[in-house]
Order: structure tokens, then sequence, then C-alpha cells
């Protein structure tokens, strides 16, 4: 039988420490269903969905916790299993501004979707003439309702402001 949980942590670690759990939890049997690891200066943060056989639950748990540096906690979890054709990803460009975030959950709840992942990155661009601008990328993982049509959520989006666009990638 196999056993579901999710392992977060933080501390300082190497991406070589990341792969050697990814790793560790393959030999005995498990496999990463949804993980999200970020490297921030030298630290990291992460969070991985961890199936594994029962017998070796306790071996892999062991391996995170041996890890000097890194703050481990353990949480239950179970299989869910969602309905893939209302899960969708999506990107969103735009010039960066103050609470662009915030307009965009905004947007989104108020159609009740649910953001299951959200990855934001800003980069500044310097351009000729010492014109520099900054712009924003959202790469997004949504649940829609059955009754929501995804084009009206991309419309929906762009209408946030002029220069807005959204890319349904799958």
């Amino acid at each position: 039988m196999n056993r579901i949980f999710i392992v977060s942590f933080t501390g300082n670690a190497t991406p070589q420490t990341i792969k050697q759990l990814a790793s560790i939890t393959h030999d005995h049997g498990g496999k990463w269903l949804v993980s999200k690891v970020n490297f921030l200066e030298e630290l990291v943060a992460g969070v991985i969905k961890v199936e594994i056989p029962q017998e070796n639950e306790d071996l892999v748990k062991d391996a995170f916790c041996d890890h000097e540096g890194l703050l481990v906690k353990f949480s239950k979890a179970k299989k869910h299993i969602q309905n893939a054709e209302s899960i969708y990803k999506l990107r969103l460009d735009s010039a960066d501004r103050a609470g662009i975030i915030n307009e965009i959950s905004h947007a989104l709840d108020r159609q009740n979707i649910y953001i299951l992942d959200m990855d934001c990155q800003r980069v500044f661009v310097a351009g000729g003439g010492g014109v520099s601008s900054s712009l924003f990328t959202a790469n997004m993982t949504v649940k829609v309702p059955e009754d929501v049509i995804i084009d009206d959520v991309v419309k929906d989006l762009e209408t946030l402001s002029n220069g807005i666009r959204v890319i349904v990638e799958s």
C-alpha cells in the first residue's frame, strides 16, 4: 500500500541536495507527484507531495531530516484526482506595475477560478536612449469551473490594462 505525504522545507541546500532527495525517493519506489522548489540567494524553500510504498516512508522522511541546515515538516495528504478538462496553464505577459498580482487574483476569484500554481517574474529591460522598463510574466495553472469558458477568462484578464497578453498553453 502506498502512502502520500507533503514535505515542506527551508534552509541551506544546493540543487545537488534536491537531486539526491529525488533519487532516494525514486530508488525506494516513490515519486514526487507535485513539487515546487525555489532558490533565493543561498537558501531554498520547497513543498513536495510524495507517494511512496508504506514500508519505505520512514526511510525517505529520514533522508529529508538528515540534511543539516534544512528545517523540515511533514503533513499527511490524500490522493487528489481533478478533472483534467478544467485545468489550464496560462501565461500572462505585461508591463510591470504595482498591484498587478492583486488584480489578476481578484479577476480570477470573481469567476470562481482556483489558482493551483502561480509563478511570477519581473525582468528589468534597459532600452535605447536611457529608457528602461520592467516586464511582468505570470505562469499559472488554474482550475476553471465547468460553466466558465476559458476564452472569456483570457479576455477578462486582457482587459485589466493595455498591453496585457494572455496565452493558453494547455
